[in-house]
């Protein structure tokens, strides 16, 4: 079974929506590691309308140049801090597919405050991301 990461700017607006689906997901505030990490294994990006690895710093460059973007190092930077261009690298980069964590999840019914797998995990969604990478 495959699992996906999304990355969404956190508002008011948008915690609502996350309230309203929260049984069905695992959600929390990755470090900036871990957006590194999740970004270098897993990024794919959208380039001429098709999926390529983000695998070259030319390939950045030459998407987001003009907005300042040179390297993946700047782009990982751009999603960690939801900058001025956050929409626009979100769009472009395709969401992660992600393997279940290694041993995986405990307890699919319970809320993670309960000792279960969905709901809010704050930082401690880090451990998870350890796990799945």
């Amino acid at each position: 079974k495959q699992w996906y990461q999304r990355r969404v700017a956190i508002t008011a607006g948008m915690i609502e929506k996350i309230r309203i689906v929260e049984p069905y997901i695992t959600w929390g505030y990755p470090s900036l590691r871990s957006v590194h990490d999740l970004v270098f294994k897993y990024g794919y990006g959208e380039v001429d309308g098709a999926k390529s690895a983000l695998s070259s710093n030319v390939l950045i460059e030459n998407q987001f140049g003009a907005q300042g973007m040179l390297c993946l190092e700047d782009l990982v930077k751009e999603l960690f801090n939801v900058g001025k261009n956050f929409e626009e690298v979100n769009k472009f980069i395709y969401p992660f597919k992600l393997a279940p964590p290694k041993g995986g999840f405990r307890r699919l019914g319970d809320n993670f405050a309960q000792n279960g797998a969905w709901g809010n995990r704050s930082e401690k969604i880090n451990s998870l991301i350890r796990k799945i990478l």
